[in-house]
């Protein structure tokens, strides 16, 4: 697999097949649940596996971080600004072979 592009994103990412295959972007918000995030890639879909190894890095920060009084994400690193801790992680975590699945659109009857 070639190198990605990843990029973090202040909107909600653009459609899937409107990104070139070699890149991937990001977009992490705030919402009254927690922490929303989109990771969109043209033909893929991040593998399970990935997704639960980000909720397991937040539940893990949120644990060792006793500042309650801020929203999840503030807290954890992801917002305002990604941490360089954390565009790091994703970055290594993004690049393996094995963190997408090949996306099946639903085909009509």
């Amino acid at each position: 697999m070639k190198k990605l592009t990843i990029k973090y994103v202040d909107r909600l990412p653009r459609h899937p097949e409107d990104l070139p295959p070699d890149v991937v972007e990001i977009y992490i918000g705030i919402s009254r649940q927690g922490i929303e995030m989109s990771i969109v890639r043209d033909g893929f879909i991040v593998a399970d596996h990935v997704m639960h190894a980000i909720e397991s890095r937040i539940q893990t920060l949120d644990r060792t971080n006793g500042r309650g009084d801020q929203p999840l994400a503030v807290r954890v690193g992801l917002y305002p600004k990604v941490s360089v801790e954390w565009r790091a992680f994703l970055d290594d975590l993004l690049h393996q072979d094995d963190s997408w699945a090949f996306f099946v659109p639903m085909a009509g009857a």
